[in-house]
């Protein structure tokens, strides 16, 4: 009985929140439904712990196999000190393999598993089902909490460029967020252009259109439209904003084993001079 009260105080916690706060609830539902395996006395809950144990152990391995390889700033992987090509050793390989496996869908014919989750409250992993046949390559422009800064001295790693382009020959639509204003739009467009990541300006920009809005906002509305096969992005928040609510990081373990599996943490695609100032993010995920 106190656990269904406990339930019915969450549901009626969340309808009668709006904005921000009402977005944190999720987090607070997902805490809720996801178990140790050490509460309570209920059948199934050593399963679950040795479930959870491995689930644990495999991401903890990729981020040890993650953190192995050195990268600069340009996106490049050093090896002996000199920068290889794109296809031996560009950080952003397999985010661009990835995608160009992925895009036509499986074998029978059926659409493509999509980068978003299906339901983020309950921390498996599972991708929720993509809504058209579009295959979308979505890429964060902002370097960790800051907005991007754009100007006649931003440079991007020509790999990304030239992986872009081998994306785009396939029918894979290109697609950058960030919490710029839509007002800078041009500003942006023109950063993307003159360092060869979208030479044609034919990508398509996710921005801000009113204060309060949201990249996942955002990011839902371009998966009603599109199948995002791919998210790629400096920080994990780049992938979902869940991120940014998480009391506790383990509960959520099991969504690191999408990390080189839909969700591809790469370098800033967009690098300026030491001397600029990055733009104060203060569109951030905060009640």
């Amino acid at each position: 009985m106190a656990r269904l009260l406990t339930t019915i105080g969450i549901i009626v916690l969340g309808l009668s929140l709006q904005g921000c706060v009402a977005a944190a609830i999720p987090m607070i539902a997902g805490g809720a439904l996801l178990r140790t395996g050490t509460d309570g006395e209920e059948p199934g809950d050593a399963e679950r712990a040795e479930a959870q144990r491995q689930t644990s152990l495999a991401a903890q391995a990729r981020l040890a196999e993650m953190a192995d390889t050195p990268v600069d700033r340009t996106g490049e992987v050093i090896v002996g000190g000199d920068l290889t090509n794109f296809a031996e050793g560009s950080a952003y390989a397999d985010l661009i393999n990835y995608a160009r496996e992925h895009a036509g869908g499986a074998p029978d014919g059926a659409l493509p598993r999509s980068a978003v989750l299906r339901d983020p409250t309950a921390l498996d992993g599972e991708r929720a089902d993509c809504n058209a046949a579009t295959p979308t390559l979505l890429i964060d422009l902002d370097p960790g909490e800051t907005a991007i800064v754009t100007g006649d001295d931003v440079t991007a790693a020509p790999s990304l460029a030239n992986g872009l382009a081998m994306l785009r020959e396939q029918g894979i639509e290109i697609t950058w967020i960030s919490t710029r204003s839509a007002a800078d739009a041009d500003q942006i467009r023109a950063a993307l252009t003159q360092t060869g990541l979208d030479p044609e300006s034919k990508d398509r920009l996710l921005l801000m259109r009113y204060p309060g809005d949201r990249k996942q906002t955002r990011r839902d509305d371009l998966a009603k439209s599109g199948c995002i096969i791919a998210i790629a992005g400096d920080t994990r928040k780049d992938f979902d904003e869940l991120f940014g609510y998480l009391v506790n990081p383990e509960a959520a373990l099991g969504l690191e084993l999408l990390i080189g599996d839909g969700w591809f943490l790469v370098p800033p695609v967009l690098n300026t001079p030491p001397s600029q100032t990055a733009l104060s993010t203060d569109r951030k995920h905060i009640p």
